[in-house]
């Protein structure tokens, strides 16, 4: 299987703290993987050192083929990563509209008419300033903005955290249709019945290791492991 993205044996510290001990995962073209794992256990430094937010010390991440590990963020998303970051992080005092287009190529099916057929919401709330919208639209704002920068592998950092559950169901959704469309995904939430309906594989993380990995057949089917290492 070729990989669209690969890391491996990955280390990362924040100082003299490591909090990744060699971890090793694969997204291959048009495939949806998650990062699972309770909290504090590495999923978002994960994240960062893909992104070159927190760079890795040790180990190999290469995207399409290229080794970037040690590469700044702004050349991470120019070569089509896009990263809708824990917290969502939209501009408040920006309109949604600005919000939208202020990350946008213009290279690549993503335009705002796009975003806001997958999103009606956003139309409705063109003109409204970030800081004005529910969480939910906050969100869909920041799914909508990493869309915008028409990437090859998107990233969801806590997908669907803090969310009503209409709004959660509507995510999914738009997270299956992303899918469908061949979008290759990385999502990291707690919600292990959503997750193996649309994901094809997951890596469970643990204190900063890779401690099983597997499809969404085998982890439905096994309530071992999500008792024993999310919670479940």
């Amino acid at each position: 299987m070729v990989s669209l993205l690969e890391l491996e044996g990955v280390e990362t510290a924040y100082g003299l703290s490591q909090v990744l001990f060699g971890i090793s995962l694969s997204v291959a073209p048009g495939e949806m993987v998650t990062l699972m794992g309770r909290n504090g256990m590495g999923k978002t430094t994960t994240v960062r050192s893909i992104m070159g937010l927190t760079p890795a010390r040790a180990g190999a991440i290469r995207f399409g083929g290229q080794e970037v590990r040690g590469l700044p963020s702004y050349r991470m998303a120019k070569l089509g990563i896009g990263l809708v970051p824990e917290g969502r992080q939209i501009f408040p005092n920006l309109t949604v509209q600005e919000n939208l287009v202020a990350t946008a190529t213009g290279r690549g099916p993503w335009r705002l008419a796009r975003v806001h057929e997958l999103f009606p919401r956003l139309a409705e709330r063109a003109t409204s300033t970030g800081n004005q919208l529910s969480g939910g639209e906050q969100q869909m704002l920041a799914i909508g903005r990493a869309l915008m920068t028409n990437p090859k592998l998107l990233i969801l950092d806590e997908a669907t955290e803090g969310l009503a559950p209409l709004v959660r169901a509507e995510i999914w959704a738009c997270l299956a249709r992303l899918k469908r469309e061949g979008l290759s995904t990385i999502v990291i939430d707690k919600n292990v019945a959503a997750l193996t309906k649309v994901a094809d594989r997951h890596f469970i993380i643990e204190r900063g290791r890779v401690v099983w990995s597997g499809d969404s057949p085998t982890l439905a089917a096994n309530p071992d492991v999500q008792h024993r290492y999310l919670g479940v």
